[in-house]
């Protein structure tokens, strides 16, 4: 037993209708109360009949009555308005700090031993997915509405921390938007290192070339620190002359060291090929966040995303070694990855700071536009019969993995609450 159980309990109001305190008094709760992450009791605000009174106040869980005292709430005034207190096993009687004494309600005699045994099946699973076994006794209208759920929080989560990146750039919107869309280009495996040549290349200065692309590219690829003065073709000799007229003419600091990561990566994702795509990307096309704030179909970021690179990567995957010919033009699934981590957010980022839900609702929309994602994870929600239908459901699948699946999280979980409420 532990108090996470108790506080689920008292909060869903699990207990007998005939529940009594440890004096034999009658017990109904009206409202649970407001569970309290900080300081003080853990339900703020109760109500509760005690016999025929209707209490108001606060309510305080533990295992053990004489935790009460361990834990020096006697002594503390933010406890004096707990009405209640209840607890898995009352050894002992409890006071607030002015000695009146507190009803206490004994939740081991009173509860269901279904309840308990549920919870202990799915604390004790080995699977990857603690409910494996009883997930398809679970209503889909729960399943997905707890998808729902995890999306809304992953992308409010995710935004947090973008804000806080974008109050650094002094709400610098189209600065932000293009170094987040620029981390998105690296894949995950080179996210920082394309982090780090956007903020080594200011958008203003993108912005004043955006009708050159060969200029764009020989910024990004010299900011890059991938540019040098031997190369034997051509196109990357013209890169690097164009790099070094405009370094100097701008002052420009290319990144320190070159962390550029290659080993076991697709050719099709080195980072030369992905900082050409990002060059046509920017290339008389992106002139801020603006440009995706009208777009109603995924069809129509395709188009803005998607751009054809230049002719010489067709038969090269690095500078000066060449290879057998092949169109190195963005896939549709390459670009989804990047409107799912970096447009779907800013414009849902962008909906919530200016107040415009239809902006912020115009994200999901577009995210439930993308098919849904192919990886062990999203199969292993299949192998249940989970089934995602979009891009939305595949994302919450994989946040609902991490972050409650992985935790044994399952109160917090509206397919876990249902287990374990179930008879």
């Amino acid at each position: 037993m532990n108090e996470l159980l108790l506080s689920f309990i008292w909060k869903q109001r699990l207990i007998s209708p005939n529940t009594i305190t440890t004096d034999k008094s009658k017990v109904y709760i009206v409202y649970p109360g407001l569970e309290n992450s900080n300081q003080g009791p853990d339900f703020l605000n109760a109500r509760v009949y005690i016999d025929n009174n209707l209490w108001y106040g606060n309510v305080e869980i533990h295992v053990k009555s004489s935790d009460w005292f361990l834990h020096c709430h006697q002594l503390d005034i933010n406890f004096q308005n707990v009405i209640c207190h209840v607890v898995w096993i009352c050894d002992t009687d409890v006071y607030t700090s002015n000695g009146e004494k507190i009803p206490t309600i004994e939740l081991s005699t009173q509860i269901l031993p279904e309840l308990i045994n549920n919870y202990q099946f799915l604390m004790d699973s080995r699977n990857h997915i603690p409910c494996a076994k009883l997930i398809s006794d679970v209503h889909s209208f729960i399943i997905y509405d707890m998808l729902e759920s995890c999306f809304v929080e992953m992308l409010n989560n995710k935004i947090a921390s973008l804000h806080l990146n974008l109050q650094q750039l002094n709400n610098n919107i189209d600065e932000f938007s293009y170094r987040t869309i620029a981390r998105a280009f690296g894949f995950k495996v080179n996210n920082d290192p394309f982090e780090e040549t956007a903020k080594a290349l200011p958008f203003s200065l993108i912005r004043r070339y955006i009708n050159d692309l060969e200029l764009i590219e020989a910024l990004l690829f010299g900011q890059a620190n991938l540019l040098h003065d031997h190369f034997s073709d051509a196109y990357p000799k013209n890169l690097h002359i164009n790099y070094s007229f405009y370094k100097k003419k701008h002052s420009l600091k290319p990144q320190i060291s070159s962390n550029w990561r290659y080993l076991r990566l697709h050719p099709g994702n080195f980072p030369c090929i992905r900082i050409a795509q990002f060059a046509s990307f920017l290339y008389n096309n992106f002139t801020g966040i603006d440009i995706f704030l009208s777009m109603r179909k995924i069809e129509q970021i395709y188009d803005v995303i998607i751009k054809p690179i230049n002719e010489y990567w067709d038969y090269h995957f690095k500078f000066d070694i060449q290879s057998t010919y092949k169109r190195k033009i963005m896939g549709k699934n390459s670009a989804d990855i990047i409107i799912i981590n970096a447009i779907v957010p800013l414009m849902y980022l962008y909906g919530k700071n200016r107040n415009l839900s239809s902006l912020s609702n115009l994200a999901i929309d577009i995210m439930e536009q993308i098919s849904a994602e192919d990886n062990k994870i999203i199969r292993l929600w299949r192998s249940l019969n989970v089934k995602p239908l979009n891009a939305v459901h595949s994302q919450a699948l994989i946040y609902l993995k991490n972050n409650y699946c992985d935790k044994y999280n399952c109160l917090n979980c509206k397919i876990g609450s249902k287990i374990i409420r179930s008879n």
